[in-house]
């Protein structure tokens, strides 16, 4: 389990690194902000839905 722990966390973290590396002098960023909003709210949605069961 804590290996599976461990994955999220990186994920987690190279996520963030993307999203910081990938932002524009002029604060936009190079890749859809609305199609990368849409998929971390479901994964947000998935791990709420899964702690409430």
């Amino acid at each position: 389990m804590n290996k599976e722990k461990e994955k999220l966390y990186r994920i987690l973290d190279e996520i963030r690194e993307l999203i910081i590396n990938n932002e524009k002098p002029d604060g936009t960023f190079r890749f859809d902000t609305v199609r990368i909003l849409t998929a971390l709210d479901f994964v947000k949605t998935e791990i709420l839905k899964s702690i409430s069961r």
